[in-house]
Order: C-alpha cells, then sequence, then structure tokens
C-alpha cells in the first residue's frame, strides 16, 4: 500500500481506519469510522493514481459517480491522496459470498431459492438501469461484489464498467474468469454481458456448483467460448432458463436481467396463500427506462404496511392430482356448456384478455361462471407478465397462465 499511515491512529483523510474487510488483485477495502461515528468502507488502489489499473478505476468511477439507484452502491468521495488513488463508500454489513458461506455452514446446498432470488432482483435493476440509462455494463458480477444492506443487495466495484458506446476502449486485466462471457475475452461486451454473469451467481450460490469446472484462466476461457455448460445441479425447470442465460450467442439470452430472474420466479410456480396474489410491477428510473418485476403482494384485505414488502417463500413441490366432483350443471338453464378456452401464443392471449372483459360485461363475474375456464400459453414469459396485470375481476390473472420456455432440439 502507497499511502503511509500514522503508526498510531492510523488515520487516513480524516478517516479512522479499522480494520481490512479484504483485498485484491486492484486493491484493499477497509471499515473506517468517518468523523461523526459514521461507518464507511475505503477502498485504496493498489500503484500510483497515473498507473494503468487506478487510472482505469478512475475512468470507471466518472462514469458511475452521477448515477443514482437504490441497489447500486453510494459512492461518497473520490480523491488521490499521496499519488494514490482513495475511494469512499457506505459500508455494507456482508456480501453474497459471505451469506453463501454462513448457509453452508449451518449444512444447507446454499442461499435458500427465494432468498437467493429476492437477493439477485435487486442486483438486476440496478444491473438493468445502468444499461438502460447510460448503456453501461458492469462486467464483473460475481458474488463478492453483490453487497448486503439490510435485506437488500447493492452492486458494487465498478472497476471494470464500460460504456458500450465506447468502441475503442480495450478491456484490459482484471476480469473475473469464473463469471465471464464468452465476449469479454474477445475485448466485445454487449448489452447481454452482465445477464450471464448473473445466471452463473445464481446457481453457484444456489447449488454450490458452477457450469464450469476449469481451475486456470486458459480453460475457463476455453470452456466459457466452447463447451456446454454442466447444470445438472439445477432442477428440471431452471435448466432451459439458465441456459438461455448463458448462451454463446448474445442476443439468443433474455432481453435482460430482470427478465431473467421472472422467468426463474415463475419456473418454481409459486404456491400462493388465500390471502396472496402475484402482481407485476413496472419501476421507472429519473430517466424514464422502465423495468419489470415480479411482486408477492397481499389482497386489499391485508394490511397496507404489508404490502410494500412481501415476500412469501416460494415452495417446489410434485403437481397434485385430485378427483374434482362433478360440476353442478342444468343443461336445460345454463347459458353455458363446460367449456376450456385455450390460447396458444401472444394473439391468442389477448383475444382471450378481450372474451374475459366481455363475458364480465354482458354475462357476470368469473366466479359465477365456473363452467368457463381460461389458460393462456406462451413461450414468451413477458407476454404472460403483461396479460396478467389486469384487474382481479375482469382480468386474466396468474394463475390462469402457463409458460413453456422453448427448448433446443
Amino acid at each position: 500500500m502507497s499511502v503511509q499511515l500514522e503508526a498510531n491512529s492510523r488515520t487516513l483523510l480524516g478517516y479512522e481506519l479499522k480494520s481490512r474487510i479484504g483485498a485484491g488483485g486492484y486493491g484493499e477495502v477497509w471499515k473506517a469510522e468517518a468523523p461523526g461515528g459514521l461507518q464507511k468502507a475505503i477502498k485504496l488502489i493498489y500503484g500510483f493514481h497515473d498507473e494503468e489499473r487506478a487510472m482505469r478505476e478512475l475512468k470507471a468511477l466518472n462514469r458511475v459517480k452521477e448515477l443514482r439507484h437504490p441497489f447500486l452502491l453510494s459512492l461518497e468521495r473520490i480523491e488521490v491522496h499521496e499519488g494514490q488513488l482513495v475511494i469512499v463508500t457506505e459500508l455494507a454489513d456482508a456480501s453474497l459470498k459471505d451469506r453463501y458461506e454462513a448457509c453452508r455452514s449451518d449444512g444447507q446446498t446454499g442461499i435458500p431459492r427465494d432468498e437467493l432470488l429476492r437477493y439477485l432482483s435487486d442486483a438486476a435493476e440496478a444491473l438493468d438501469y445502468i444499461c438502460d440509462s447510460q448503456t453501461l455494463q458492469h462486467l464483473d458480477v460475481k458474488p463478492e461484489n453483490l453487497l448486503l444492506i439490510g435485506h437488500h443487495v447493492k452492486v458494487a466495484d465498478f472497476g471494470l464498467v464500460k460504456d458500450l458506446r465506447d468502441v475503442t476502449a480495450s478491456l484490459l486485466g482484471g476480469l473475473t474468469p469464473l463469471y465471464a462471457p464468452p465476449e469479454l475475452f474477445d475485448g466485445r461486451p454487449c448489452q447481454y454481458s452482465d445477464q450471464y454473469s448473473l445466471a452463473i451467481v445464481f446457481q453457484e450460490m444456489l447449488t454450490g456448483q458452477r457450469p464450469f469446472p476449469g481451475t486456470t484462466v486458459a480453460q475457463l476461457a476455453a470452456q466459457h467460448v466452447r463447451s456446454r455448460p454442466n447444470l445438472s445441479s439445477l432442477s428440471s425447470e431452471d435448466q432451459p432458463i439458465v441456459a438461455r442465460a448463458l448462451s454463446k450467442t448474445p442476443g439468443q439470452r433474455f432481453a435482460n436481467c430482470q427478465e431473467l430472474i421472472n422467468a426463474l420466479l415463475r419456473s418454481d410456480r409459486p404456491i400462493l396463500t388465500t390471502t396472496e396474489s402475484v402482481r407485476t410491477d413496472t419501476v421507472k428510473s429519473t430517466t424514464g427506462a422502465a423495468t419489470e418485476r415480479l411482486v408477492f403482494v397481499p389482497r386489499a384485505s391485508d394490511s397496507a404496511a404489508h404490502v410494500a414488502d412481501s415476500h412469501p417463500p416460494l415452495q417446489r413441490s410434485a403437481p397434485d392430482v385430485t378427483d374434482l366432483p362433478a360440476l353442478d350443471w342444468d343443461a336445460g338453464q345454463s347459458l353455458f356448456r363446460p367449456t376450456l378456452f385455450v390460447g396458444l401464443g401472444q394473439t391468442a392471449s389477448r383475444i382471450l384478455q378481450q372474451l374475459r372483459r366481455k363475458l364480465v360485461q354482458r354475462v357476470a363475474p368469473p366466479t359465477d361462471l365456473p363452467s368457463l375456464g381460461l389458460l393462456c400459453i406462451d413461450t414468451d414469459e413477458r407476454t404472460l407478465v403483461e396479460i396478467s396485470r389486469g384487474d382481479v375481476v375482469d382480468g386474466i390473472q396468474y394463475r390462469e397462465t402457463f409458460a413453456i420456455p422453448l427448448r433446443s432440439a
């Protein structure tokens, strides 16, 4: 470390350094106390500020220092002190890697699935925000850079962030080959690159296994570029979703990170209680960019305070087959025969939306028409998310949709 600390007080720029949190190839991070007793994190970049790695970090920080998002770790001070780059940020409780290791110590395979997806949904929102608003990719998404603060995750460490409009900027050292997408080894990141890394983080933090087992940079580079990922540790529902996010062809991945997380949420088909429902919220950033998030909310009878942050556990279970009694149906008096309307694809689903509205307007609400059922089937989860956002009376409900992701031959 180039900066000379006072032997007794260990102070730097007015901050008292308490303990070293960690260190890597670029620098080290210290827990520090700011004037007034506030706890902060201080990152010291190795070498002098005009050397290559410090210049790269400073250039990246200048791209993101003006960004404001609840799931981006806030930068509070960037300064060159005695020739060394010093960065002050808010202090996190732990990293996602720390949480994973704690779960392993408790005898679990990894982080519980519902908890993990809640964290990764926060990360996905932040990554989509920097991409949509500034055409930036983080390019170093890994468990150590996803920091826990309260019950949420914040994305940190923007040393490799790249503006996709800058075709002249090269990616030098510093990438983490365990999570790097294939296009990064070729120096050509794109808008789908962070999604690839996020999918690997999901598999590793859930199962303890990564899709590529290489132990050297050369092995990992070859596997990311040419090898088929090993997804056997994942459930049969999650495998095709993660496989799509890990496609060697970036354009075949999901449209953004949040769409990947939505697909993983849907693949588990949560069992809802009688007081819970599912909706999709569209969150707009300060730039006007919109992103969708699946959230679980209580029904209207529950308190408004509980609606704000309700996350029931996602449970995995085999489908139950139940013999139901015959419908109490009088052919002489009923207007309709028992009928199931099935819509295949986006156009058919839109038609079923219109059919439901007309039935409610002209006949009765769905609860009074048990003989008429609607089922929307599509390979595009986004379409099903959109059509299930309607009113609980005349809209398509979550339980009336079924996603069938496309699979390779």
